[in-house]
């Protein structure tokens, strides 16, 4: 019989870990809310787009979505998503702001408050890159 050493995750790869997840979540959310609201919601539910307007935000939406899938899958093995993912999310507070406003969504306060998260994620992750660096 053999055995073998099970190494436990070190704070760097939880965190790592965890942050990817929270992205995935947060973007599968993301995507399946947009979906919903544009092809499947009724007027009553906030759906029905009209126009160019509601659809570019439509657009908007599943862009910040995939980005944020991408990310999930990306970060930690790619130096270049830390910065490219602080722009997003700083891109998806103004899109939450939009809904905010224009479309009076108070549930947009709770996705910024997830943007809110993941940018303290992201810089405890850039942090530690730092320190090890």
């Amino acid at each position: 019989m053999t055995t073998t050493a099970v190494r436990p995750a070190t704070g760097r790869n939880a965190l790592l870990y965890g942050t990817r997840v929270l992205l995935g979540l947060f973007g599968a959310v993301k995507l399946f809310g947009t979906a919903y609201f544009l092809f499947f919601a009724s007027v009553e539910q906030g759906g029905d787009p009209e126009g160019i307007a509601d659809w570019s935000v439509g657009a908007w939406s599943t862009a910040l979505a995939v980005a944020f899938l991408v990310a999930a899958v990306r970060l930690g093995r790619d130096r270049r998503v830390l910065p490219a993912l602080a722009v997003v999310l700083l891109v998806d507070l103004v899109f939450s702001a939009v809904k905010l406003t224009a479309y009076d969504e108070p549930e947009a306060v709770l996705f910024m408050a997830v943007d809110g998260v993941i940018i303290a994620l992201l810089a405890l992750l850039a942090r530690r890159r730092r320190r090890a660096a």
